[in-house]
């Protein structure tokens, strides 16, 4: 399967107006299937870095501002503080601008993946199946509660959410389900308005309400289920396999509904001091800097640029939001070639951590931002193996999109 190669800037270039290559094309002039698909991730994810790269920077300035300026302890959250009464005046002020800019910051992000799936599927099925991925979007992050007999009594339970996974399903399914609409419908011109405001938007909603609910959270919920099981008989039989398992459950969704499943686990075994925390705090930033640090490298060492130019900002932000304890900065990276990114920083950040543990550093304080690494014991090994995951992520990545460029199954980026 031979792509022709694009480079960026020339003659050309034939991208549309929403950032859409349409000049990859098979021999026989049939698009690649992966070129189609790629194409459209990508108006995704170009819709979706603004959002992330705002509310993550707002999001991390709200930190900065009582864990770095004020100099509050890790261990107290802003409302904590100012129970302490030691903050008066100005400093009361920033402490409380600080609480709504986290509110504000971090709901920025759970517009992230709505964003992603709904420009996704308006590069898919037009502007008609925009609402459709938006909806789907939503509700992959905030699933819609259901009736539930528990207790001898009905009871309105919200199932596990699916997650930027679920995302990526519903944004490609009510966009060529949108497509497939407008292609069989045919209307007289009269009520093409009818047809493009009512009929196949409220169509496209109703699949998504049933794809959402009956297939994609089920299917969500019942993998992220299984994974807190077995994260639960892990903690029990070791610290090492524990801390493999609950690396990779971390790194895998970047904040999602696996990574939070995770979360809960070691925490009550932290507070429990059962078991540190190690292993999780460094693998919720380890993809971040590990991906935003292959956009600095990739230059240097294979002599070209192996991203396209949007994924340079979106680079500096991952590494800048991974040092605030962010992990969604990595996102866009993941979602725009998910089969080899994800197991790479899933694989990546199980090694870095297991080297960080097996080399001597112990965490129990849960937060991987960097204001709390005064409370970690043995912070030169835990640099080593945030650096090794890291690295590793890194380096990997650059060398197979090269190799990709070199087959012509990826565009050339000068």
């Amino acid at each position: 399967m031979a792509i022709k190669k694009r480079v960026v800037g020339s003659s050309n270039d034939k991208t549309n107006a929403q950032g859409n290559d349409n000049s990859q094309v098979l021999k026989g002039g049939e698009k690649s299937i992966w070129t189609e698909i790629s194409r459209h991730i990508m108006t995704g994810i170009s819709y979706m870095i603004p959002i992330l790269i705002m509310g993550g920077l707002i999001g991390a300035f709200s930190q900065v501002i009582p864990y770095v300026i004020l100099g509050i302890d890790p261990s107290l959250s802003i409302a904590d503080a100012l129970a302490t009464g030691q903050f008066v005046g100005f400093n009361e002020t920033l402490l409380k601008i600080s609480d709504v800019m986290s509110s504000f910051g971090f709901t920025l992000f759970g517009f992230a993946v709505p964003m992603f799936a709904a420009f996704t599927a308006n590069s898919i099925g037009g502007k008609t199946a925009l609402i459709g991925g938006f909806i789907g979007g939503y509700v992959a992050n905030k699933p819609v509660a259901m009736l539930k007999f528990v207790d001898g009594a009905w009871q309105s339970v919200p199932p596990v959410a699916s997650g930027f996974l679920g995302g990526i399903i519903i944004a490609f399914a009510v966009g060529y389900f949108v497509k497939w609409l407008n292609e069989k419908i045919q209307v007289p011109h009269s009520w093409l308005a009818f047809k493009t405001t009512f009929l196949i938007p409220l169509l496209a909603a109703l699949f998504t309400l049933i794809a959402m609910i009956y297939i994609v959270t089920p299917i969500g919920g019942a993998l992220n289920n299984a994974i807190k099981s077995l994260l639960a008989s892990a903690g029990k039989t070791g610290e090492m396999l524990y801390a493999i398992i609950l690396s990779a459950t971390t790194a895998f969704d970047l904040g999602g509904p696996v990574n939070k499943a995770a979360g809960f686990v070691a925490t009550a075994f932290t507070l429990e001091k059962t078991l540190p925390i190690t292993a999780r705090v460094i693998s919720i930033v380890t993809p971040s800097i590990g991906l935003g640090l292959s956009t600095l490298i990739d230059k240097k060492l294979v002599g070209r640029r192996v991203y396209d130019k949007q994924f340079y900002q979106a680079g500096k932000t991952s590494i800048f939001l991974a040092f605030m304890g962010i992990s969604e900065g990595a996102i866009p990276f993941a979602l725009e070639r998910p089969s080899f990114v994800i197991p790479l920083y899933v694989v990546c950040s199980v090694i870095g951590s297991v080297t960080a543990i097996f080399l001597g550093a112990v965490q129990w304080f849960p937060e991987s931002a960097i204001w709390a690494w005064p409370l970690i014991d043995g912070i030169i090994p835990y640099i080593i193996g945030l650096t090794v995951g890291s690295i590793l992520i890194a380096v990997i990545n650059v060398f197979y999109r090269n190799k990709l460029i070199e087959k012509g199954k990826l565009e050339v980026f000068e």
